[in-house]
C-alpha cells in the first residue's frame, strides 16, 4: 500500500527549513563551545598546577639542606583539593602535604614520611586503614625519567588511563639541577568539570532560549515572506475558474512586486481576451443556431460534438425513429468523410425528406481537428420544382387541348371543309372550347393572385345569415337537378373574409353537385367548438378512391381526368379551397368511400390570432 505524501504549506516548509538551519548551527556551535572551554579550562588548570610547581621548586632552589626545604614544604599554603608530593630519584616518597583523597579517615598528610621505601602502589600499615588517593597512583616510571632529564611536564590522567577510575590532573618538576628530587603538584579535576557543567548548562539553557526565539521569529519570517506567494496563488486559482481580478496586498517593490505586475497584467489580457471569446462564440452560436439549416460538429472520427436545434429536429420525433434516423445521419456522414473527404456534397434521403449535406473540416496545427457537417433540407425545394414541372406541363397540356381545337374548326370552316348548313353548330361548339380556356384562364389568374395575396379583409359575420344565403343560391339548381338540398341551420358570429369563405363553400358545392346523381342528398352541418366552428358538406356521389384521397388538394390533379375536362375541371378548385381554408388559420380534410359518397370538413376560428399569408 502506497504511503500517501502529506502536502506541506510553503511556509511550514520554510519555517522547517530555517528551524533546522538554526538548530544546526545552534547545535554545532554549542558543542565547538563547550567542547572548547573544557578543554580549555583543563589546560588552564593544568598550567596553574605546572606555574606553581615552578614557583615552590625555585624556592627551594636556594635552600641547600632538606631540613630547610622541607619546613619550606610544611609551610606551603597548597589550595584545597591540591596535594604536594616530594619523591626522591628512585621513586620513593620524600614528604605528601594535602589531600585529593574523598575518604573521610584520611584527610591530610603532612610531616616527614619516612621510609624511601614507599612507592606508588600504596602505604604499608594496618589493615584497617584505607588507603588515600596519592599523585604517586598516577606518576610513571615513564614519567619519572622525563622529569629527571630535566623537563616541567603536566599529565592529565583520565579513568580509561589508569586502574583507579579517577581523573587527575598533575604537574611534575624536578628540584635541582642535576634533578635531586622531584615535586608533584596536582589536583582533582571535579572542581573544574563542576564548572564545566554549570557552562555547558548555562549553554544549553541559552541555547534553547534562543531555539525559542528563533523559532517565533522564523515562523513570523517564513509567514511574512509566504505571504505574498499564498495570495498570488490564490489569485491563481481563481483566474483558472474565470475570475481575472487584480492582486492586491502586496506593496513590495522587490521581484515579487514586479511578479504580481506581471500577474495582474496577463490576468487583464486573459479577462479581455476571455470576453472577445466570449463574443465571438456567441455571435458564432448566434449564428449556428439562427441558421435554419441544420449544424453538426464532428471530432476527427467522425463522432457527433454538436447540433444546433434545426439538427436536433431532423430527429425529434418518437423515440424509436428518432434513434435510427440520428444513426442513420451519423453513419452517412462517416462514409461521405472516409469515401470523399471534405467539400464534397451528396444528397441524403430520409423517408419522404431528401437533405443535401455538405462537409467541410476544421484545421488545426497537428492536422485535422474536426468537420462541420450542413444538412440542408430541399426537399420543399425539389417538390416546388416538381410541381413546377407539373404545373407548366399541365397548363400546356390545358392550353394546347382547346387551342387545337379552336385552330382545327376554324381552319376547317375557313377551307369550307366544313357545309355551311353544319358551320353554325361546329361554331358553338368552338365558343364552347373558348369558355372553357377562359374558365382556365380565370382559375390561373385566380391562383396567381392567391400567391400574391398576403391579407384578409376580415369582417364580423352572422353565421345564421351566411347560411341563408348559401341556401338560396343553390336551391334552384337542387331542384333542377333533382336534388336533396339541407343545410342546417346555425347561430352565432364568425370572424372571416366573407368573400372568401363563400368562394370556398362555392367549390366545395360545385363538386357535389357535379357528382351526385340524381335523387341522392347534399348536407351542409355546422358544429361550433371551443373557438372554432367546424363546416362538413357531405354528398351522396360516386366517391373518391383511397389511392386519390392524399392527392386531391395539389393543382391540376383530377381523380377521373376524362370526365373532368370533359365538364370543364381544371384540377384547381381544391387547391384554391384549402389556400384559402389554411389562411384563416384552419384546417380541411377529405373522407370518402367509392359508392356512398365523399365528405368534406374544414374549421375556421371565431377568432383568427394567426392569419397566414396565402401562399403557392
Amino acid at each position: 500500500m502506497k504511503s500517501r505524501k502529506r502536502n506541506w504549506r510553503i511556509s511550514v516548509k520554510l519555517w522547517m527549513a530555517m528551524m533546522l538551519l538554526i538548530v544546526v548551527v545552534l547545535g554545532s556551535l554549542t558543542i565547538t563551545i563547550t567542547w572548547l572551554f573544557g578543554d580549555f579550562y583543563l589546560n588552564q588548570k593544568l598550567n596553574e598546577l605546572g606555574n606553581e610547581a615552578k614557583d615552590i621548586t625555585n624556592q627551594l632552589k636556594s635552600q641547600q639542606s632538606w631540613a630547610e626545604r622541607l619546613s619550606t614544604l610544611q609551610n606551603e599554603k597548597l589550595s584545597a583539593g591540591t596535594q604536594l608530593i616530594v619523591l626522591n630519584c628512585d621513586g620513593g616518597l620524600i614528604t605528601v602535604k594535602g589531600s585529593i583523597s574523598t575518604a573521610s579517615d584520611f584527610s591530610s598528610i603532612t610531616g616527614w614520611r619516612g621510609g624511601m621505601g614507599l612507592s606508588g602502589t600504596g602505604m604499608q600499615g594496618s589493615s584497617f586503614w584505607i588507603h588515600p588517593l596519592l599523585l604517586t597512583d598516577f606518576f610513571t616510571q615513564e614519567n619519572m625519567q622525563e622529569v629527571l632529564s630535566g623537563q616541567t611536564i603536566t599529565i592529565e590522567a583520565l579513568p580509561s588511563a589508569n586502574k583507579l577510575g579517577q581523573a587527575m590532573l598533575i604537574a611534575a618538576t624536578p628540584i635541582g639541577k642535576p634533578a635531586e628530587a622531584v615535586l608533584l603538584l596536582g589536583s582533582s579535576p571535579a572542581p573544574v568539570q563542576e564548572s564545566i557543567s554549570t557552562f555547558r548548562r548555562m549553554i544549553l539553557y541559552s541555547t534553547l532560549l534562543a531555539v525559542l526565539l528563533a523559532t517565533l521569529v522564523a515562523l513570523f519570517f517564513a509567514r511574512q515572506v509566504s505571504r505574498p506567494v499564498v495570495i498570488m496563488q490564490k489569485a491563481a486559482s481563481r483566474m483558472a475558474k474565470g475570475d481575472f481580478q487584480n492582486i492586491t496586498g502586496i506593496n513590495s517593490r522587490d521581484e515579487i512586486g514586479e511578479l504580481v505586475g506581471v500577474l495582474n497584467s496577463m490576468g487583464q489580457s486573459l479577462k479581455n481576451h476571455m470576453e472577445w471569446l466570449s463574443q465571438e462564440r456567441n455571435l458564432l452560436e448566434g449564428i449556428v443556431e439562427g441558421m435554419s439549416d441544420a449544424v453538426i460538429m464532428l471530432d476527427a472520427e467522425g463522432q457527433i460534438l454538436y447540433t444546433n436545434e434545426p439538427a436536433k429536429a431532423l430527429w425529434s420525433e418518437d423515440e424509436e425513429s428518432a434513434s435510427d434516423r440520428k444513426k442513420q445521419i451519423a453513419t452517412f456522414l462517416q462514409e461521405l468523410l472516409h469515401s470523399e473527404g471534405e467539400g464534397k456534397i451528396k444528397n441524403l434521403s430520409l423517408g419522404t425528406q431528401v437533405l443535401q449535406v455538405s462537409i467541410a473540416s476544421t484545421s488545426a496545427r497537428n492536422g485535422v481537428e474536426g468537420y462541420v457537417a450542413v444538412l440542408r433540407d430541399i426537399t420543399a425545394s425539389l417538390r416546388a420544382e416538381k410541381e413546377r414541372r407539373d404545373f407548366m406541363a399541365s397548363v400546356t397540356h390545358e392550353l394546347r387541348t382547346p387551342l387545337h381545337l379552336i385552330q382545327g374548326y376554324l381552319e376547317a370552316i375557313q377551307d369550307g371543309v366544313i357545309p355551311q348548313k353544319d358551320q353554325p353548330e361546329q361554331i358553338e361548339f368552338v365558343l364552347d372550347e373558348t369558355r372553357r380556356l377562359a374558365k382556365l384562364v380565370y382559375e390561373l389568374q385566380e391562383v396567381n393572385r392567391l400567391e400574391r395575396w398576403k391579407t384578409l379583409e376580415l369582417q364580423t359575420m352572422d353565421l345564421e345569415e351566411f347560411m341563408q344565403d348559401l341556401k338560396y343560391r343553390y336551391q334552384s339548381l337542387a331542384e333542377e337537378k333533382g336534388i336533396e338540398l339541407e343545410i342546417m341551420p346555425i347561430q352565432g358570429e364568425i370572424t372571416a373574409d366573407r368573400d372568401r369563405l363563400l368562394q370556398v363553400f362555392i367549390n366545395l358545392m360545385d363538386n357535389a353537385f357535379r357528382y351526385t346523381p340524381q335523387g341522392k342528398r347534399i348536407r351542409i352541418d355546422s358544429k361550433q367548438e371551443e373557438n372554432l366552428i367546424r363546416f362538413i358538406i357531405t354528398d351522396e356521389g360516386e366517391g373518391i378512391p383511397s389511392q386519390d384521397l392524399p392527392h386531391i388538394f395539389n393543382r391540376f390533379y383530377r381523380v377521373d381526368k376524362a370526365r373532368s375536362r370533359k365538364d370543364g375541371g381544371m384540377g384547381l378548385g381544391l387547391a384554391i379551397v384549402k389556400q384559402i381554408v389554411e389562411a384563416h388559420g384552419g384546417k380541411i380534410k377529405a373522407e370518402s368511400q367509392v359508392g356512398v359518397g365523399t365528405q368534406f370538413i374544414f374549421t375556421i376560428p371565431r377568432q383568427p390570432e394567426n392569419i397566414n399569408p396565402i401562399e403557392g
